[in-house]
């Protein structure tokens, strides 16, 4: 407490050995620190870690453990009926699909779950959403590409973490019924004039299209 002096009574304001007494307590018991802290680590999303992200996931609704779909196929050879060299894992019989997500990554599930809550489904409020997720790190916009169909559109590589989360149909603020896909491009990849991607040379080829998720 700041002004410590003013919860001394009168009687003691001139006693040396009370006021010491009361000053020490005070720098001891001081809770400036402590909530400064919680503030930090519970109280703003933004910057919440550990338990403090787990109090908001109750409050919005969402778990750190979210099953994500595994990969359908697993490596083999000819003949087999699975995939070749490059296109599938080794086969794991003790293989999961539900995951512990870091801080980083429940964080951004937590503010998608928000989105989902307050979002009126307007293209626009679309856009504003993932600008302000991901305007950071690139160019990303939401496009009408077809009826009850749209794109989410991001100008550079996503996380894996991000892909997994933002492939959940119920995660992200997409209007029901409405089917959606996800399409990184990278700024290093190649295009034509005017299309703000790379001249000749300078980058490659799109190897990935859209993945679809839903509808």
């Amino acid at each position: 407490m700041k002004n410590w002096r003013a919860t001394i009574l009168s009687q003691y304001d001139n006693s040396p050995r009370m006021l010491a007494l009361v000053e020490g307590f005070n720098a001891l018991m001081d809770p400036a620190a402590d909530i400064d802290a919680f503030y930090e680590q519970v109280f703003d999303p933004r910057t919440a870690i550990g338990w403090g992200l787990d109090a908001w996931g109750r409050i919005v609704a969402v778990n750190r453990a979210v099953t994500l779909e595994g990969v359908p196929d697993a490596f083999g050879f000819d003949g087999s009926g699975l995939v070749p060299f490059g296109q599938g894992p080794f086969w794991n019989a003790n293989a999961t699909s539900t995951y512990v997500l870091a801080d980083d990554a429940f964080r951004l599930l937590i503010f998608l779950k928000a989105a989902i809550n307050i979002t009126d489904g307007t293209l626009a409020s679309l856009n504003a959403i993932l600008h302000q997720f991901f305007a950071e790190r690139g160019p990303v916009m939401a496009l009408h590409v077809g009826t009850m169909h749209m794109r989410l559109v991001f100008r550079f590589s996503l996380k894996t973490y991000e892909r997994a989360i933002l492939s959940k149909a119920d995660m992200t603020p997409i209007p029901a019924g409405v089917g959606y896909e996800l399409y990184d491009v990278p700024r290093a990849t190649f295009g034509f004039a005017g299309s703000g991607l790379m001249p000749f040379g300078q980058g490659a080829f799109v190897t990935r299209g859209p993945q679809s998720v839903g509808g």
